[in-house]
């Protein structure tokens, strides 16, 4: 097994809390953010959101029969439950494996990374560093930081 796979695997271990983010080694980070936009921006214009409304199913809640010691008997109304209408994106699956593909053939893998502890050190770079059985990530709004301490 090559040396990331070893790391990777060795990674999924370690944490359950875990975040993913696009990886190529030495890749910038800008770079990489901006070829996410772009994929992300493609799979939107080839799938985009086809939303369907279901409904969930309906299950009927009989009466319960209660009786007291002295034979007195009362039943409890009987309900439905469910029925309540949700919505689905037909395309999200297909939206979400052409952005990897898209990312995939301009050199970048899915990766999944433990989140880094609080108050991690960060040093501050303009590329990815690579992988160590340290990597950790950080989720930032404007895009995941890959972090090696």
């Amino acid at each position: 097994m090559p040396r990331p796979a070893l790391i990777l695997t060795a990674l999924l271990a370690l944490s359950a809390c875990r975040f993913d983010t696009y990886y190529a080694e030495g890749a910038s980070i800008a770079a990489r953010d901006r070829d996410q936009a772009q994929c992300q921006a493609e799979a939107r214009r080839d799938l985009p959101v086809q939303l369907i409304t279901r409904v969930t199913p309906r299950q009927f809640h009989p009466g319960i029969r209660q009786c007291d010691a002295a034979g007195t008997c009362t039943v409890s109304a009987p309900y439905w439950t469910g029925g309540q209408p949700y919505s689905i994106d037909l395309n999200e699956e297909a939206r979400a494996g052409a952005e990897t593909a898209c990312m995939a053939a301009r050199g970048y893998t899915l990766i999944s990374l433990p989140a880094c502890p609080q108050g991690t050190a960060v040093a501050a770079s303009t590329t990815m560093a690579a992988l160590s059985p340290e990597t950790c990530l950080i989720n930032r709004q404007n895009g995941a930081l890959v972090v090696t301490p």
